[in-house]
């Protein structure tokens, strides 16, 4: 963070130098052009008078003086000859040519009689005049640069030594708020370098300003908050998972410890360690699953015809059990999705179905404005309506003991949950028309 610091101090501190000096040397061109406009104004206005004193028929040589400081008065000819002079400024001839207007030339001051030998900068006003006789009159006023020059340049002065301490003072400031506004990232920093695994609670503090900062500090919070519930979710199911895989390995443990091939029970007991080993397969399986969803593993997005996996499925689950599996109203319906994710939805909801139906499973599909609907229906004992969110939970079952024996997992339907959502669609569970429960898929269409 001291580089931050450093380089918003710097910038701050080069921005306003650059402005600083850009203004200065603005401000003393616009200083400057207005003292010399006021001054031109003056000089103009003291040739003009004289020249209308020339017109009147006024003598050269009583027009001499001026009331400025450091002047000279010029009266002559158009062709330079010199008919009166006075002043503190050494000229000879024409001061500025005997072209008329404005310009600046360098003169001598002349003290005591004598010029002195440093040039000075003077502005000199030309104008023209007649007097009676109908001869043309030339008359120069100028004066130093001094009441112009000196005021300029002291401004400048006095904005060149003034802006290093501004700059200095601008870097400063920016560094002392650069280095507040950063103290809750400080905090922020060194309380998450702090979280380890024992201290997953801890969050980092929340400066509660309402900026940027405030929003970083939140949202780091609720990544902490994903990431201790993924933690938590992560033991939970290790857990479950040791305690599912736990009863069929001892299970097979003991029959494969006890029994002979020579033993008459063996038929027996081969049933049952086939029964068993399906079990365990059922299990790690859903297992792999979930653990691939855990991970957000993105499906596989390709046209599916969803009505081709509705009646595959049905069928498989029609052979494999005694019921009556039925299906109706069936669509011919093709989406974008990921096939045997959407085949394995079916294939557990059917399941859940048939385990828990006493004579009969009814299947259907149809398309509800821009929804698909899946009905999976059976006429079991169906699930109580304060049950119904929480089967969709991990190793969930709602009779423990029956499930166990035809090899429920507790996972099927928290896999459909899940696979329905990435699929942006849901599942819900209601009543059937059969008197047990109802399971419903809803998709979007495309």
């Amino acid at each position: 963070m001291h580089g931050i610091r450093i380089r918003a101090a710097a910038i701050a501190a080069t921005s306003v130098a650059a402005i600083l000096l850009f203004g200065a040397l603005l401000l003393s061109t616009v200083l400057h052009n207005h003292l010399l406009s006021n001054f031109d104004t003056t000089l103009h206005t003291q040739a003009a008078d004289r020249a209308n004193l020339i017109a009147r028929g006024a003598s050269p040589a009583d027009l001499t003086a001026t009331l400025l400081n450091e002047s000279l008065i010029w009266i002559g000819t158009d062709t330079g000859l010199t008919l009166a002079a006075a002043g503190t400024l050494e000229t000879s001839g024409a001061p500025a040519g005997t072209n008329t207007g404005f310009s600046t030339v360098k003169l001598a001051h002349v003290e005591d009689g004598e010029s002195e030998h440093e040039l000075e900068s003077v502005r000199v006003v030309t104008v023209a005049a007649q007097n009676p006789d109908g001869d043309t009159v030339l008359l120069s006023v100028g004066a130093e640069l001094e009441a112009v020059n000196d005021p300029t340049s002291n401004m400048r002065f006095l904005l060149l030594i003034s802006t290093p301490a501004l700059v200095a003072l601008v870097g400063m400031l920016v560094w002392l708020t650069a280095s507040r506004a950063l103290r809750p990232v400080k905090a922020i920093s060194t309380t998450a370098s702090s979280i380890r695994g024992d201290k997953r609670g801890v969050r980092v503090p929340v400066p509660g300003t309402g900026d940027e900062i405030d929003h970083l500090a939140t949202t780091v919070n609720h990544m902490l908050d994903r990431l201790e519930a993924h933690h938590a979710r992560q033991q939970q199911f290790i857990g479950n998972a040791s305690h599912e895989l736990k009863s069929p390995v001892a299970n097979l443990q003991v029959d494969l410890e006890t029994v002979h091939i020579a033993d008459p029970e063996w038929p027996e007991t081969r049933d049952r360690l086939v029964e068993q080993t399906g079990r365990l397969t059922a299990v790690i399986e859903d297992l792999l699953v979930l653990a691939s969803q855990d991970e957000d593993a993105q499906p596989e997005i390709n046209t599916v015809d969803l009505d081709d996996i509705v009646q595959i499925e049905t069928a498989d689950a029609a052979r494999s059990t005694g019921l009556n599996v039925d299906m109706w109203d069936v669509e011919p319906i093709r989406i974008q999705g990921d096939r045997d994710l959407l085949r394995r939805v079916m294939r557990n909801v059917l399941a859940n179905a048939v385990r828990h139906a006493e004579t009969t499973v009814n299947v259907g599909m149809h398309k509800v404005d821009d929804t698909i609907k899946i009905t999976v229906g059976d006429d079991g004992d169906g699930i109580p309506e304060d049950q119904r969110e929480s089967v969709f939970e991990r190793f969930t079952r709602l009779d423990e003991g029956r499930a166990r024996e035809e090899g429920g997992t507790g996972l099927g339907l928290a896999i459909v949950k899940d696979a329905m959502e990435r699929h942006g669609g849901s599942v819900t569970i209601g009543d059937s028309d059969l008197g047990g429960a109802l399971i419903t898929l809803s998709l979007p269409a495309d």
